[in-house]
């Protein structure tokens, strides 16, 4: 970018000339990140792949420090989307984003401050820096890429999720148990945060009630739905008021609808049960003392069990369904 430009951009706050170039000088693309973030007045969000964030762990740890250092004394939110690996789980858990989320198989970074420019750090082939960054603040294409970020960050899970799940990577027979009723909550938010692709959910509705707040679970399945993950829920029982929402978010996403099923003509679950991608499996019910007990388990052999558990009374209840309809 000619020295000119630069200054006049530096000038503006990076509003005038609309610009739209190739950065070759290094040093210059240091300058503009950490003016940028002087001057920023709401915050950026950013898109790292492994290649970018090799290349910051490996080079540019203390640089991106201090960026991190100035954005905190500032109070900017930082919204950032990685793909996180084994590798580098450690050094993503260090940064000091205001929200980071995960998302598989990324390729390619940018980043955009204020929704007033947009940046793309580039890598050759078989290169471990950046050579050259592509730079714009023009505001048709600022704004379309803002909107890919909003849906990327709709399809990411939060990082902590991502943690959890590289936890079970580690150990393939992973369970454990647990009465705390926080903990519970806790853990059934975990599940569905970590689906990819499917959830299936069949549930007392006395037992939802009472793990999830008003409205909560709704909500869940909300963001479920935002993420494209398909949704399968039986339940024993149904109020009026939660039978509303779910046909409202049918309406809402007739592309890809919650499958639902109902019948208090089986008698009552009497758990819930949440099966993520094949490969998780979360039970809760009551014990002997009745209180609430969850298990979370991703042991292949008791995931499958509860999939046809859940094949068993979903296909009971369509049946009711088919002859209840003649």
């Amino acid at each position: 970018m000619d020295d000119l430009i630069f200054r006049q951009l530096k000038g503006t706050g990076y509003h005038h000339p609309e610009v739209t170039e190739v950065i070759f000088d290094v040093n210059q693309m240091f300058e503009m990140s950490l003016h940028s973030v002087n001057i920023s007045e709401k915050g950026y969000d950013i898109v790292w792949d492994k290649v970018m964030i090799d290349f910051l762990r490996k080079y540019f740890k203390e640089g991106l420090q201090l960026l991190e250092d100035l954005a905190d004394k500032r109070g900017l939110r930082r919204r950032l989307i990685a793909e996180t690996t084994p590798d580098n789980i450690e050094f993503v858990n260090s940064l000091s984003y205001s929200e980071i989320r995960h998302l598989d198989s990324l390729r390619g970074n940018f980043g955009i401050f204020d929704e007033r420019a947009y940046i793309v750090q580039i890598f050759h082939k078989d290169t471990e820096k950046p050579d050259q960054a592509f730079w714009s603040n023009s505001i048709t294409l600022v704004r379309k890429q803002q909107a890919l970020f909003n849906d990327l960050w709709e399809m990411a899970i939060p990082l902590s999720a991502r943690n959890r799940e590289l936890t079970y990577h580690v150990n393939p027979e992973y369970r454990k148990t647990f009465t705390d009723y926080h903990r519970i909550h806790q853990e059934v938010k975990s599940i569905l945060e970590q689906c990819r692709n499917e959830v299936s959910i069949f549930v007392s509705f006395n037992i939802l009630q009472r793990v999830f707040d008003d409205k909560d679970w709704i909500k869940s399945i909300s963001t479920l739905l935002a993420r494209g993950v398909n949704i399968r829920i039986l339940t024993d029982d149904i109020d009026d008021e939660s039978a509303s929402r779910i046909i409202r978010l049918q309406n809402e996403n007739k592309s890809k609808p919650i499958q639902f099923g109902f019948s208090n003509k089986l008698g009552n679950f009497n758990e819930l049960v949440i099966l993520s991608d094949d490969k998780y499996a979360l039970q809760i019910k009551y014990n002997e003392q009745n209180k609430l007990t969850a298990s979370f388990t991703n042991e292949e052999s008791r995931v499958m069990v509860q999939e046809i558990l859940f094949e068993k009374y979903w296909n009971e209840i369509k049946s009711l369904e088919v002859i209840e309809s003649r």
